[in-house]
């Protein structure tokens, strides 16, 4: 049996489009045996009613602390399949990719796969601003690929899973990246099979709101968090150096000037962040004026970076425990 599990909080239609494909791979691959499983992280908005629009669908509601972690490891606890399929609620599922992640004997090609994704980014009013591939650059390569990390979408099998010990939920973002890091290691290999896979629908990821929701959700923490708790993985280095470099110089030059007692050396820093955020303000469509946009996104990064550094040396949160409830369709 495959176990698809979907995961999410104030999803709305992004979610009926979500389950709405799923019944679409349904019905196009009755040659599995398929369920299917909703874990919803207290949504506000009408999440849930449209879940229970779906008879077919299992739905569990958290009623503890929630984030991805922990829903993902619910719906695993909770999943009657060999294999399972771990989607979020705002990805459209390609019916297709299913039989080609699956051998003529009915188990998973790979220990741990995945597939191409396209992104679809929208206002926070849902405005469409476009689309761009997530995972390709212009066609989807023929061959197979060997990751390093990945997050989102994947399939794995339920004994992989367990012998992991699932995701580790003290982790509120980057949960996904810190098990396919524990995997490798473990001699599980993180492959992309050459098939595309979802519609991922989301907000910009240059967004104003989005920027500063990130901030106040300690996002920089668990950035730190993951770069700690894999220091001397050199995957985790390489990813940091391209998606934290800002953070790293901050404190380079930060060290230079306290040990050379000069102010130029943090100069350079400065330098640094002011051509990374005109890049991000060239790519953001904002609602706001570019010239505001662009100082915000300044005082943004330079707040996420020293927070990055907080976090590092202080921020030790505790894996919590799970709280949940089957909700009636």
């Amino acid at each position: 049996m495959i176990s698809i599990i979907i995961v999410g909080k104030n999803e709305g239609w992004r979610l009926t489009k979500c389950l709405a494909s799923i019944s679409k791979l349904i019905k196009e691959n009755r040659a599995y045996d398929i369920e299917t499983i909703y874990v919803d992280s207290k949504s506000s908005d009408d999440s849930l009613e449209r879940a229970q629009e779906f008879n077919y669908v299992r739905i569990f509601q958290i009623t503890g602390a929630t984030n991805s972690a922990i829903a993902r490891n619910i719906g695993a606890k909770e999943a009657r399949g060999e294999i399972l399929f771990f989607i979020d609620g705002d990805m459209e599922n390609q019916s297709s990719f299913i039989e080609h992640a699956i051998d003529a004997n009915g188990e998973l090609k790979f220990d741990y796969l995945t597939g191409h994704l396209d992104d679809y980014f929208y206002t926070t009013t849902n405005s469409f601003i476009g689309h761009s591939p997530r995972t390709y650059q212009i066609r989807i390569p023929s061959e197979k690929q060997e990751l390093k990390m990945n997050g989102g979408l994947f399939m794995i099998k339920k004994k992989v899973w367990d012998m992991a010990g699932g995701m580790r939920n003290k982790y509120k973002r980057s949960q996904d990246l810190d098990l396919t890091i524990r995997l490798k290691k473990k001699g599980i290999k993180i492959i992309r099979i050459p098939y595309f896979a979802a519609k991922h629908h989301t907000i910009n990821y240059n967004d104003e709101s989005r920027m500063w929701t990130n901030l106040l959700n300690k996002y920089s923490f668990y950035s730190a968090l993951i770069f700690r708790d894999h220091l001397l993985n050199s995957d985790v280095m390489k990813r940091t150096i391209r998606s934290n470099y800002t953070e790293l110089l901050l404190l380079v030059t930060g060290l230079l000037c306290f040990l050379t007692f000069s102010t130029m050396p943090i100069y350079i820093y400065f330098k640094v962040l002011v051509i990374r955020v005109f890049y991000n303000t060239r790519l953001t469509k904002s609602t706001w004026s570019k010239f505001f946009y662009f100082f915000s996104r300044v005082f943004y990064q330079i707040s996420f970076d020293i927070s990055f550094w907080i976090g590092f040396l202080f921020f030790y949160p505790k894996n919590h425990i799970i709280e949940y409830e089957q909700s009636k369709n």
